[in-house]
C-alpha cells in the first residue's frame, strides 16, 4: 500500500515538472518571438512605432487613402483592415507595407468599396 502511494506521489510529481517544462518552452517561445523584432542596428522596434511608421509611409501617396484604413500590429505582424479600391491596390498596399522595418508579415481584410 506504501509503495503504491510512493508510486503515485512520484507520478505526480513526473507529470507537474512535466508540465512546468511545457509551459517554460512556450514562455521562451513567445519572449523569442518578442525578441525577433530586432532591427539592423540593434534597437527594438515597438508594434505602435511600426504603425506609426506604415502610417508615415502610406501617408503621401496619394492613390491610397490611408484614413480609410485600420492598421494594427502585433510582435512585427501588421493587421490590415478598413476600405481599398481596387485587388490591385490592397496588393501594393501590402507590398509597400512588407518593405517597412520591422515588419514580418502583412495580413489584409481590407474591402473593396
Amino acid at each position: 500500500m506504501k509503495k503504491q502511494k510512493n508510486i503515485k506521489r512520484l507520478l505526480v510529481m513526473v507529470v507537474g515538472l512535466s508540465l512546468l517544462s511545457a509551459n517554460a518552452l512556450a514562455e521562451s517561445s513567445w519572449y523569442g518571438e518578442i525578441n525577433s523584432g530586432v532591427n539592423t542596428t540593434g534597437h527594438y522596434l515597438s508594434d505602435t512605432a511600426i504603425s506609426k511608421k506604415i502610417k508615415d509611409t502610406l501617408l503621401p501617396i496619394q492613390s491610397i487613402d490611408s484614413d480609410s484604413l485600420s492598421i494594427r500590429t502585433e510582435f512585427g505582424h501588421v493587421f490590415i483592415s478598413g476600405f481599398v479600391s481596387s485587388k490591385e491596390q490592397e496588393a501594393q498596399l501590402i507590398q509597400i507595407i512588407e518593405k517597412v522595418e520591422g515588419v514580418k508579415s502583412v495580413d489584409s481584410s481590407a474591402n473593396i468599396k
